[in-house]
């Protein structure tokens, strides 16, 4: 062989050998994604304890967060139809479930209420279905999706099967392709991932492994390593999505029982120790503020922002609600901020419920789940049998 070209291919040779040698190192190269249910996992609640809310208590709550029918807010009706569910039916007065499901997965309905010069919020993209992102300085940025992944969960949340037809602007899609798409678009370093990890683990396990768009392995025993090391109050809503995430992987898990026991351990200590911070953090009154991740250290602060506590409190009291006994803080506690919550959510005016109707929905659910349903039967089951039903569905804002 010519020693001249002989020199000429050694580098070569070597960049082949070395990445080689590196793939090996890594394992075998992760499958694309690979959907093994045509549903999501059905995550029940663990608890009914009318020590938390009384029958009565619970109805007038929930009388509150109907969402009035008015100018559309694409963030309210994701949060309300996750509340409610799609056979929530209150009259003529209010948001159905059925309305809310169609505005959020079928453009027709969604132009008749946002008006035909709105821009879609379900868009046809190359790489499957796209959603509108809300961005400020946007004339639409009401009928945008706040929250990276929130429509995808929220259609895993009230069982929205894979094959469920979304009818776009350019034509039918699926929740499948909803699904493939934002997999395939997760990263580690996404800034916003809690509602894709809650996709993930309502539509995508027991399936453990795949690879995104950018070549890179994502795993499950990865996922939870993000999920628990980053800093607690990291994260939307004070870090509770990601403890919200990690509860329903967990109960996923409980079904499907593939994850090693060293990753249900490290999921399970980690809600321990959120447990225990909350019971140290817990002020007197009942509540919990943003602040929580600092134990103890967190009662100083003085006089929280309501919706502050009421966001803290019922998110909280919601993941609480699905997880299991071993990682549940002292029942007191429970009871403590489940009556606090109840005294606030009736006392806050329509303007603030208003505001703040995605994290006040969360108590409402948090407070459901409690009595071991979800809400709309919740409502019906407290339905007072000597009397109407319960007034008092705040008044959207002007």
């Amino acid at each position: 062989m010519n020693l001249r070209f002989a020199r000429w291919l050694t580098a070569p040779v070597i960049l082949v050998v070395a990445c080689g040698m590196y793939r090996a190192a890594q394992g075998p190269e992760p499958p694309d994604l690979v959907l093994v249910r045509d549903r999501p996992w059905t995550i029940n609640p663990l608890q009914d304890d009318p020590r938390v809310v009384t029958n009565e208590q619970l109805h007038a709550v929930l009388a509150r967060v109907r969402l009035p029918i008015g100018s559309p807010d694409t963030n309210k009706i994701i949060h309300a139809l996750r509340l409610w569910g799609p056979s929530a039916d209150f009259g003529k007065k209010y948001w159905s479930g059925a309305a809310m499901r169609d505005y959020l997965t079928n453009d027709v309905a969604y132009r008749t209420h946002a008006g035909e010069g709105a821009p879609p919020l379900l868009t046809w993209a190359l790489d499957g279905t796209a959603v509108r992102p809300a961005r400020q300085g946007d004339p639409h940025v009401a009928t945008g999706s706040v929250h990276v992944d929130d429509l995808l969960a929220t259609l895993g949340e009230i069982g929205m099967p894979l094959d469920a037809h979304l009818e776009t602007r350019e034509g039918t899609m699926t929740v499948r392709q909803l699904l493939t798409r934002a997999m395939r678009r997760f990263h580690y370093s996404q800034a916003e991932y809690e509602w894709s990890a809650i996709s993930y683990a309502r539509y995508v396990f027991p399936t453990l492994s795949w690879r995104n768009d950018h070549g890179q392995k994502i795993d499950v025993d990865g996922l939870i390593d993000e999920l628990v090391r980053r800093p607690l109050r990291q994260g939307v809503c004070a870090g509770t999505h990601r403890v919200e995430a990690l509860v329903v992987l967990l109960r996923a898990d409980d079904q499907a029982r593939v994850l090693k026991p060293a990753e249900r351990r490290r999921i399970i200590e980690h809600l321990r120790r959120v447990a225990d911070l909350l019971t140290a953090s817990q002020h007197a009154q009942g509540y919990w503020s943003k602040n929580w991740p600092e134990g103890a250290a967190s009662l100083t602060e003085e006089n929280p922002p309501l919706a502050d506590r009421i966001l803290a409190t019922g998110h909280h009291l919601e993941w609480l609600a699905l997880a299991p006994p071993e990682v549940q803080p002292p029942r007191e506690s429970i009871v403590r901020a489940a009556q606090w919550l109840v005294r606030a959510m009736q006392e806050v005016d329509d303007r603030s419920l208003d505001i703040e109707y995605g994290p006040f929905s969360h108590a409402a659910r948090a407070l459901s789940l409690w009595r071991g349903s979800e809400a709309f039967t919740a409502w019906r089951m407290t339905m007072p049998a000597s009397r109407p039903p319960a007034k008092g569905g705040f008044q959207r804002s002007k």
